[in-house]
């Protein structure tokens, strides 16, 4: 069985990772300044820290709309026997609403909220790639991440709040 994980781009995973298990990354969109730009394409961290500390504004990101998921989508579900794709939490962005709608024209295409970001989301996918790997199905394979998903509990340290004063998340 022919099994395509993908995610968005919220779950930072290395490029040899992303290399190593085939998974396809569709960047959300980030504005830096009045620059539209795409998350790991042409906006990288140190070019958010430099806008930043330059004294620019913290950048702004966009759901991706669900004429692009099903665009994307489409590209594997012909291909592969199913497609699994991961998004953001449902609680911080649109992403996954989007991404359900446009999954609803494709009969293979699985969508599961990660209820996490960054590590804790990426963690999920590189897991759904190893069930592929093994030869699990695909609807096997999103209903497992799905119920694995509220076990996962990823957390990071700070080292300034600068960031979170400038996005209005403490005084």
């Amino acid at each position: 069985m022919r099994i395509k994980i993908t995610s968005d781009s919220t779950c930072d995973l290395s490029r040899e990772l992303i290399e190593k298990y085939e998974i396809e990354v569709l960047p959300l969109a980030v504005n830096i300044g009045d620059k539209a730009c795409r998350d790991g394409v042409n906006a990288m961290p140190d070019d958010i820290y430099a806008h930043v500390s330059a004294g620019g504004d913290l950048p702004s990101t966009a759901a991706i709309n669900p004429a692009e998921y099903g665009e994307f989508f489409g590209r594997y579900a012909s291909e592969y026997d199913a497609v699994i794709h991961f998004n953001i939490s449902a609680e911080f962005s649109s992403c996954y609403q989007n991404a359900r709608i446009a999954a609803e024209d494709f009969d293979n295409v699985y969508v599961v909220d990660s209820r996490n970001l960054s590590t804790g989301q990426g963690l999920l996918v590189l897991r759904a790639a190893e069930l592929a790997r093994q030869g699990m199905d695909g609807a096997a394979i999103a209903e497992q991440m799905r119920a694995d998903a509220g076990k996962v509990d990823a957390s990071f340290i700070l080292d300034q709040l600068e960031y979170l004063k400038k996005g209005g998340r403490c005084s």
